[in-house]
């Protein structure tokens, strides 16, 4: 009698990690095995009995507590804001448990991640079985659950149903960054990009969402190498998802960058202090290089707006170009002092200061988007930067030693597939 009221007719209920290590196997061997339900699984209810406190008390007389959202309390006491008047009236100024922030989002994240098994399950669903109906009332539901995540995260589209702007409020996104401040809810939201199409809307409002708070998301990478690894692998994920939006969408995401409150952190990558920012602005240059020059993509997708590019790029490019100024400068200030008269020694810690705070990749990756003036810009920071023991701007020997500029050549970091058009005298990158 017991048997049959814990286990059913599924493995994949039943047994889910097994038959889950049974499909890996299968793939690796390119074997079939049948990895999902046997049928459509009720989805829960937020308002259900399991969100609802109960007790359960074991053989041994012990009480366990398994709702998340009413832990029990482990020690009676009286609070700071508990007051007892002279009627006998308790008051209670502090706000109950239930409406701490971070309990909410713990709570939003377990909601979540148990939203985004039923998608998997109905992805499976679709892959192993025939429905009647060829599947459209699983796509469905799919889809009302993605946006159903959507919807519990608060996420706010700036572009708005009509296609207008709206203006945002920096309390509009404070749901979503109580959940990725948490380690856990940025497994979450890595996750839900996975099983979201990267070209359609849902990609997009939560792509513009991480792209408006790069600073908060990437801005430093904390002690515990577990949290650590979670910022690196939404890095990645992020990256991943704008290999495959078109350039409508990459002008919406680059543009949230630039009316951000907060400065993206700007490093190059492999920086000890994150680079999780500058993987995914590469990605998105990259991607918006590759749509305006290779013919087949230009055709395969519908209604593309260099204009609309065109604009957020050169409002990210002066982003980019005052933040590489400042950051040159302050590196030449702290270097050069009147105590300090070798010239090649303060070179050489110059060179190693700028390759480890500069963001070449980022001026490499923004130069097929460049016009003649941005061009300009770059090739005039080049020349500032370059050596100055021995040699000009134009490689003649010069004999003499200006103090006021830092041997370097920033434009050498470049790499080594750019040619020099000698009738423009601009960098052309050749791929």
């Amino acid at each position: 009698m017991q048997h049959p009221a814990t286990h059913g007719n599924d493995p994949y209920a039943d047994d889910y990690y097994y038959q889950a290590r049974l499909a890996k196997k299968a793939a690796e061997s390119r074997s079939k095995h049948r990895f999902c339900p046997n049928k459509e699984q009720p989805s829960r209810s937020r308002n259900s009995t399991d969100s609802q406190p109960h007790l359960h008390v074991d053989a041994k007389g012990q009480i366990s507590f398994s709702s998340i959202r009413r832990p029990r309390p482990l020690l009676e006491y009286d609070p700071p804001g508990f007051v007892c008047n002279g009627s006998g009236d308790q008051k209670m100024s502090e706000k109950s448990l239930e409406q701490e922030p971070m309990l909410a989002a713990r709570i939003t994240v377990e909601d979540g991640f148990y939203l985004l098994l039923e998608v998997d399950d109905i992805n499976r669903l679709l892959q192993f079985s025939q429905p009647q109906d060829g599947g459209v009332q699983l796509r469905r539901k799919r889809q009302i659950l993605l946006e159903g995540m959507a919807a519990s995260l608060q996420l706010v589209d700036p572009l708005g149903k009509s296609g207008s702007s709206v203006g945002l409020t920096p309390k509009d996104d404070i749901v979503f960054l109580w959940l990725v401040s948490l380690p856990k809810g940025r497994k979450l939201i890595s996750r839900y990009l996975q099983l979201l199409v990267p070209g359609g809307e849902l990609a997009r409002i939560v792509c513009m969402t991480i792209f408006r708070h790069l600073r908060f998301l990437f801005g430093g990478l904390p002690p515990d190498l577990g949290a650590a690894e979670t910022i690196t692998a939404l890095a990645k994920t992020v990256s991943a998802c704008t290999s495959g939006m078109d350039l409508n969408l990459l002008s919406a995401c680059l543009a949230a960058v630039v009316c951000s409150s907060e400065q993206p952190p700007l490093r190059p990558l492999g920086s000890p202090a994150g680079d999780g920012a500058s993987v995914i602005l590469k990605s998105v240059l990259e991607r918006a290089t590759y749509l305006l020059t290779d013919p087949q993509a230009v055709n395969s997708f519908s209604m593309p707006n260099p204009a609309l590019w065109q604009a957020s790029f050169d409002a990210f490019f002066g982003l980019l170009t005052k933040y590489c100024l400042s950051k040159y400068d302050s590196i030449m200030q702290s270097l050069v002092s009147p105590a300090q008269s070798n010239t090649e020694l303060i070179g050489s810690e110059a060179a190693r200061a700028v390759s480890r705070e500069m963001p070449v990749e980022l001026l490499h990756a923004s130069l097929p988007h460049t016009n003649e003036h941005q061009r300009k810009l770059l090739l005039n920071f080049a020349q500032r930067s370059m050596p100055v023991t021995g040699f000009n701007a134009h490689g003649e020997s010069s004999g003499q030693i200006n103090p006021e500029s830092i041997p370097y050549n920033i434009a050498s970091k470049f790499g080594g597939g750019r040619k020099l058009d000698k009738k423009a005298s601009i960098p052309i990158i050749s791929y």
